[in-house]
């Protein structure tokens, strides 16, 4: 948001013209907020606040692409 200061005054609008400034936003509002909806999809879509991947553990050893992995490690797939 930092970098995109248009976007942020754009998202402010929307909140200010739909909800105002007494209340939160809750989920009911969501129908009105189109732009709010695509810049949470957008924010989470490029930088996701989980893990891509969860933990799973091997139960017998196993060499992949030359890497000797004992049994029972822990595993993680999809991590950057």
């Amino acid at each position: 948001m930092l970098l995109n200061p248009e976007v942020l005054r754009k998202a402010q609008e929307e909140i200010d013209r739909v909800v105002g400034r007494t209340r939160q936003p809750d989920f009911g509002d969501m129908e009105s907020l189109p732009y709010i909806d695509a810049l949470c999809k957008e924010v989470l879509r490029w930088r996701p606040i989980g893990p891509l991947g969860v933990a799973h553990s091997n139960i017998v050893e196993d060499v992949y692409e030359g890497m000797y992995i004992p049994a029972g490690s822990k595993v993680y797939a999809n991590i950057e």
